[in-house]
C-alpha cells in the first residue's frame, strides 16, 4: 500500500492499512520528514500547519512500534517510510 494523502489522516491511514497488509506486504508512506518538523522537540505554532506536524510523528511512531513490521525511513527527498509486514 502506498500513502500519500493529506497529512493530518496519516494516522488513520495506518491504522486501515495496517491490518490489510498481508505478511511478505510493503506499507511505504511519503513525506514522513515533513522538512525536519518531525524532529522538533515541539510543533512551531508559526509554522501554519502544526497539527500535521503532531499527526505525522503520531504515524511515524505507531508504524515503528508496530512488532508485526520492519521498517526504515529512507531519507529521499521529504522521507519515505517503508515497512515489511513480517507477521
Amino acid at each position: 500500500m502506498y500513502c500519500d494523502i493529506d497529512k493530518w489522516e496519516y494516522p488513520a491511514a495506518w491504522k486501515a492499512a495496517c491490518e490489510r497488509i498481508r505478511p511478505g506486504g510493503l506499507y511505504i508512506c511519503d513525506n514522513v520528514l515533513w522538512s525536519g518538523r518531525v524532529a522538533e522537540p515541539e510543533p512551531d505554532p508559526d509554522d501554519g500547519r502544526p497539527e500535521w506536524t503532531e499527526a505525522i510523528v503520531e504515524h511515524n511512531r505507531a508504524v515503528s512500534n508496530d512488532e508485526r513490521y520492519l521498517s526504515t525511513i529512507v531519507p529521499t527527498r521529504d522521507g519515505m517510510f517503508v515497512a515489511l509486514r513480517v507477521a
